[in-house]
């Protein structure tokens, strides 16, 4: 890859495109190469400057971001973020599946007036994006059928059933759709709690977990300390708490103000810690797509404590940072497919030995 991210910047508010534009400037290693405030010129400027990401405004005249998001990454190699708002999670996870590889929030009012901490925030993003390389941004959207549209038909409530397994989830970059495949795959009937660190902005923990009850039976709540761990529920850690569990047979979640660990809280490497600690071979560790290598320790932790750990694999990761971390230090037993995920996931619960 060139040592310059060549972006070009979509919005229909011109505050909003000057504003990334010098956000932008502040890093020697990104250009700007070019503004558009339609998603009509988004679609012409991204296949004529050839950019290697975009920043897409969801909200514009004559084509939506939504809208022009297939044809700019049908037609280019570019890597797109979306500019979500906080209120509008739902449209921002839909962008998320149809192949936009991330996104940034904008504050309700604007971006903030502090050019440093946009930039902080901003360029972070760019260069996580522009590191995934263009075939996979289609990793999870191309999954169809397979294991990953497996479905229980003899599914039980959660209430009243002791927690044999508690598997723990770990996903960063590209997660929210690739969780929705693997809980596709999983139903209620196993004897197992579901615990979920996903790395999101504030406002989004709740709207995810709305989403992964659509894909399954299986309640998906958003975690509250203190929480009591049911068999075939699961729980998404919040936003700015550390996710942890507490005992085995009376078995709670604990929310953690704790240090950030990989400069993220919730982080998956303390959740997984825990796990190993109360549930030891009964603890099931999983890490999906995600930039960076929180979850490697915490997934040693449970490879150590007699457990099954999973990990997603490079070709269907949008990008294989965490999951390539575990698999790299060994503490993944076994190296799979996005659609293989909920299959493994089903054995180890079922307390099946073997790939």
């Amino acid at each position: 890859m060139r040592s310059t991210v060549k972006v070009l910047v979509v919005d229909d508010s011109a505050l909003t495109r000057q504003m990334l534009t010098r956000a932008l400037s502040l890093d020697p290693g990104i250009e700007v190469i070019g503004t558009a405030k339609t998603g009509v010129d988004a679609i012409e400027k991204s296949f004529t400057l050839r950019p290697d990401v975009v920043t897409l405004d969801i909200e514009m005249p004559e084509l939506t971001g939504i809208e022009a998001l297939p044809h700019i990454i049908k037609s280019t190699p570019a890597r797109v973020v979306m500019l979500s708002a906080v209120d509008d999670p739902e449209t921002t996870y839909h962008a998320l599946a149809l192949g936009a590889t991330d996104f940034i929030v904008k504050p309700r009012g604007g971006f903030a007036s502090s050019l440093s901490e946009l930039s902080e925030a901003v360029i972070k993003k760019i260069k996580t994006a522009y590191r995934v390389r263009p075939e996979h941004r289609f990793a999870v959207r191309d999954i169809v059928g397979g294991e990953s549209s497996h479905r229980g038909t003899s599914a039980r409530t959660g209430s009243g059933r002791e927690v044999e397994y508690v598997v723990a989830l770990a996903a960063s970059t590209g997660g929210p759709p690739a969780l929705e495949v693997v809980f596709s795959g999983l139903d209620s009937s196993l004897p197992a709690a579901y615990l979920i660190v996903q790395h999101l902005p504030t406002g989004f923990t709740e709207s995810l977990a709305r989403r992964l009850s659509r894909t399954t039976d299986i309640p998906v709540l958003p975690a509250e300390s203190g929480m009591a761990l049911q068999a075939g529920s699961a729980y998404v850690a919040p936003y700015g708490s550390h996710m942890l569990v507490e005992g085995r047979k009376t078995a709670r979640v604990i929310l953690d103000d704790a240090p950030s660990v990989h400069g993220v809280r919730p982080a998956a490497d303390p959740m997984m810690e825990s796990v190993a600690r109360h549930f030891a071979e009964r603890a099931i560790g999983v890490v999906l797509t995600g930039m960076g290598s929180d979850g490697a320790r915490g997934l040693k932790a449970i490879q150590d404590a007699g457990g099954e750990t999973i990990a997603q694999d490079e070709d269907t990761s949008v990008v294989w940072g965490m999951p390539g971390a575990s698999a790299r230090s060994g503490a993944a037993n076994h190296v799979v497919p996005l659609g293989r995920v909920s299959a493994e996931i089903r054995r180890a619960a079922r307390g099946v030995t073997g790939a």
